[in-house]
């Protein structure tokens, strides 16, 4: 990875991938397991039909990337920089997400199931069939990205960050009666008991 442009149908096992600085990678058919990308540089790079497991991309820079088909299982996403990603046909399982970064992002057909993802952003964003699965969005942030058929009944929204009551963000937002109130709260609505 460190020399070629483009690398398909390869397997990775504990390779250490943090020094990476690439720009324009083209990765297809890979499987990587317990990998480190930590901190590594891989902006604009294109990856399909990849599965990544227990590897750790904390930190890591992937700006403007292509993801098609890809599939991340118990990794650490901890601080990792999506924004402006194309994100097609993902699937985030187990991954620990906090304040991993997707703003500007296209979201198409992409899963997240059982995240903790405190404080993430999600700013801007274009989601289309996007799903959160019993994830932990406190604190995250979804300015400016409309929410409508989003179900978020099964996670824990306390604290998210939107504009304000009446914005476009949360119209058509699927939640809890719990849910909803807390909401309200959030957004200075007093509430009688």
């Amino acid at each position: 990875m460190t020399r070629d442009e483009e690398i398909a149908d390869a397997s990775f096992r504990a390779a250490d991938f943090a020094s990476l600085d690439r720009e324009h990678l083209s990765v297809q058919g890979c499987l990587f397991t317990g990998c480190l990308f930590a901190g590594s540089v891989l902006a604009r790079s294109q990856f399909s039909d990849v599965v990544f497991r227990n590897c750790d991309f904390s930190n890591a820079d992937l700006l403007g990337c292509s993801l098609h088909r890809v599939r991340f299982a118990d990794c650490k996403l901890s601080g990792t920089n999506f924004a402006e990603t194309a994100l097609n046909h993902l699937l985030f399982e187990r991954c620990k997400g906090e304040f991993a970064n997707f703003a500007f992002s296209r979201l198409r057909t992409v899963r997240f199931a059982g995240c903790p993802m405190h404080g993430a952003a999600f700013g801007d964003c274009r989601f289309e069939r996007v799903e959160f699965a019993q994830c932990d969005l406190t604190q995250a942030e979804f300015f400016g990205t409309r929410l409508r058929g989003l179900s978020f009944a099964d996670s824990d929204i306390r604290g998210i960050r939107v504009r304000e009551i009446g914005s476009f963000e949360l119209k058509g937002l699927k939640i809890s009666p719990l849910q909803a109130v807390e909401l309200a709260r959030l957004l200075g609505v007093e509430i009688e008991e």
